[in-house]
């Protein structure tokens, strides 16, 4: 439970430092980081979500007037928090307590509010299955932990925007772990479940696979990326080496989240978005590769990583799994690391059969550039505004 507490608090620093640094001033009070322990109690047939959220001021005193911290808080829990229970949306009570988390000579500007909300209520008579459904416009993710019957879950969560928590059986239980399956079910019932489990596994796609639809599904960014480098020069040693320190930074940080040494950071996306606009709009000003060019391409490579950390596959493969693979691990790698390898390659295809005609440079090199750049600049403007 301490480790459990404690890992809490280290994504709520990470949530409520990305949330201090894009936040923008012209709003008031904001929630910056959720952190929730969910309360189930099957024998009084109970429910409460015990939100505890940091709430940061505008610069602006007369917009924080306006919105209090626990207005805001309040906003939040109704607006993104869905409870759900077999999948029927639930009205809890709300009770509201403001904390102040800074000392008195912090000036006042610069005070930290935390707020708690705690969301309570019965739960529906027959009920299976509880949900918690993070609503798709939320600013951020959530941090979970659910306690059934005073015993925590051996995982916390994290709950993306527009995603649901992983179902908990609500069912009474005789003894044994409430967050394994009821002990009164049947051995044959138990058999059974067993062997679908088995043949639902066996459908999923292994390590090499899932790395390799990562790539090529969950972002243009992770495919625009590797275009990119071949913009400002399609000589052979530049474009291995700038390929390189991408697939450097992003199988680093592929590992170290498998083995659990790398938060998640959710704001990757638009970080990403802004360091291809960088790298797609130097193509547009010179054609020498520079020292720090390769800085920003480590960096980009670095959150191609974080991006693919927070797919399905790679949770299904490394978090829900329980355990860490080596194997699956390095073919997850490989298969990231080839996609991109292929991507560059039918790029440099279709670019090196263009260089031969005198417009490449007016009409293929910065027209694509400037595409390129727009739309890392549009990520970074349609994800923090």
């Amino acid at each position: 439970m301490v480790q459990i507490l404690k890992n809490i608090a280290i994504l709520r620093l990470v949530l409520l430092l990305s949330g201090l640094a894009f936040s923008s001033s012209v709003f008031a009070h904001q929630v910056s980081s959720v952190s929730l322990i969910t309360h189930l109690d099957t024998d009084e047939g109970s429910y409460l979500l015990d939100a505890a959220m940091a709430v940061i001021p505008s610069e602006e005193q007369a917009l924080n007037d306006q919105i209090s911290p626990e207005v805001a808080a309040r906003q939040f829990a109704e607006e993104y928090l869905v409870v759900l229970f077999d999948e029927l949306e639930q009205t809890p009570e709300l009770t509201i307590e403001r904390i102040n988390m800074s000392d008195e000579e912090t000036p006042e500007e610069l005070q930290q509010q935390e707020v708690v909300v705690k969301m309570n209520g019965t739960i529906p008579e027959g009920a299976k299955e509880y949900l918690l459904y993070l609503d798709p416009t939320s600013p951020m993710a959530v941090v979970m932990v659910v306690i059934k019957d005073e015993k925590p879950e051996r995982r916390m969560q994290v709950i993306l925007a527009g995603e649901y928590s992983r179902p908990v059986n609500i069912q009474p239980f005789v003894g044994g772990d409430p967050f394994e399956k009821p002990a009164f079910e049947s051995s044959e019932a138990e058999t059974a479940g067993a062997s679908q489990e088995e043949s639902r596994l066996s459908d999923e796609p292994g390590g090499f696979v899932s790395g390799w639809s990562g790539v090529m599904t969950s972002s243009p960014l992770l495919v625009l990326l590797p275009a990119t480098i071949l913009l400002m020069t399609m000589k052979v040693w530049s474009t291995v080496l700038q390929l390189g320190v991408i697939l450097i930074g992003q199988s680093t940080v592929v590992a170290l989240a498998a083995c659990g040494f790398f938060p998640a950071i959710l704001i990757a996306g638009p970080i990403l978005g802004g360091l291809l606009a960088v790298a797609a709009f130097e193509a547009l000003v010179h054609r020498e590769l520079r020292w720090w060019r390769l800085n920003i391409l480590f960096a980009a490579g670095a959150m191609a990583g974080a991006l693919l950390v927070q797919t399905a596959d790679f949770h299904r493969l490394f978090i829900e799994s329980g355990g860490i693979s080596i194997g699956r691990l390095i073919l997850y790698v490989i298969g990231t690391e080839l996609a991109v390898v292929v991507v560059t390659l039918l790029v440099a295809g279709v670019l090196l059969f263009l260089n031969r005609f005198a417009f490449y440079e007016r009409s293929v090199v910065q027209p694509l550039a400037v595409l390129i750049g727009g739309y890392g600049v549009f990520e970074v403007i349609a994800k923090l505004l």
